[in-house]
């Protein structure tokens, strides 16, 4: 069994995944390989350089260092590339496949959230290929329709702009989910996009059902507790689900970008300013206090930690 990883030393996105990856090949390495693929380093503004030393270089960084596992180079003819990655419906670095026991194609994704739950299936030979086909052809039928309503609108939808594309939105999602009832996740984001043009009424509710869902990507969950909190109409319950999202959020132990989880103390401090929002004083004042423990680790400046100290106070006195 293979996992196979594509990406380059200009990826951003691929670097930051690294420590990811790498742990889930440390978990399954006597019993998975993992092989991780660098391409189209031309574009990255390498072109004319060879691959092989571009690469070479980067690993003896810092950065590459956090790639634990072995490394293949295409050639600047992009054999991997053209073979691999060229007849997906979107090309884009990292880009991951599983490769199962009898040599098929298991799972193909450009986030790694899913990765050790298919592999442990996969190695278990429980995985359903024909299901895992159908479920990501027709979640990438609805993100097309969300993607065409974002082009014909210019961006989000505004006021006064034609809902019918919403509607039909939330019906494929629904439908999807009474087809997949176990994988509501893969358009859980869809449908939260849907529902913030129809009908706000209805997602705190989805916020919380997407907080308990185990398979809801922390990427979802970041974009849609920051896009309901820049409503100016939220109301209590609005923040006790916003809460939710964030106190899962908090478990994304690989979280490298801001908004898409992990503990920190900017992460405590939102959450204690959603719980005083939602009226929950109590868990306000335990977000400030982790918030506080963890400045102290990190040995925050003093103003940073008094700042703090003062907003523990006020919950506190509330």
């Amino acid at each position: 069994m293979y996992v196979i990883d594509f990406w380059a030393t200009w990826c951003g996105g691929c670097i930051a995944s690294f420590p990811h990856i790498s742990a889930v090949a440390e978990k399954y390495k006597d019993r998975v390989r993992f092989i991780s693929v660098d391409s189209y380093e031309e574009a990255g503004g390498n072109k004319g350089k060879d691959p092989v030393t571009v690469v070479a270089e980067f690993l003896k960084t810092p950065q590459g260092q956090k790639l634990a596992f072995d490394v293949a180079v295409d050639g600047p003819d992009k054999t991997m590339y053209n073979g691999w990655i060229n007849p997906l419906r979107r090309q884009g670095f990292p880009t991951t496949f599983v490769i199962n026991q009898e040599g098929k194609i298991a799972w193909i994704d450009v986030n790694l959230d899913h990765l050790d739950w298919v592999i442990g299936q996969v190695l278990a030979k429980t995985w359903d290929i024909e299901k895992a086909a159908a479920v990501m052809q027709k979640k990438d039928a609805i993100e097309d329709m969300m993607f065409k309503a974002f082009q014909e609108q210019g961006g989000m939808y505004k006021e006064g702009q034609d809902k019918k594309i919403w509607e039909t939105i939330l019906t494929a999602s629904e439908a999807f989910e009474n087809q997949f009832p176990d994988r509501k996740d893969a358009v859980a984001f869809f449908k939260f996009m849907a529902l913030s043009v129809l009908d706000n009424d209805k997602i705190p509710d989805l916020l919380e059902e997407m907080a308990a869902n185990p398979l809801c990507r922390y990427l979802n969950l970041g974009d849609a507790a920051g896009l309901t909190l820049e409503r100016s109409d939220l109301s209590k319950r609005d923040y006790i689900a916003i809460a939710k999202v964030q106190e899962r959020l908090l478990l994304n132990e690989f979280a490298t970008l801001p908004g898409r989880g992990g503990k920190s103390v900017s992460a405590y401090e939102n959450l204690a300013s959603t719980y005083e929002k939602a009226g929950d004083l109590a868990k306000a004042a335990e977000s400030i206090k982790n918030a506080i423990a963890m400045a102290k680790d990190q040995k925050a400046p003093a103003e940073q930690i008094e700042k703090l100290q003062d907003a523990l106070n006020k919950y506190e006195k509330k």
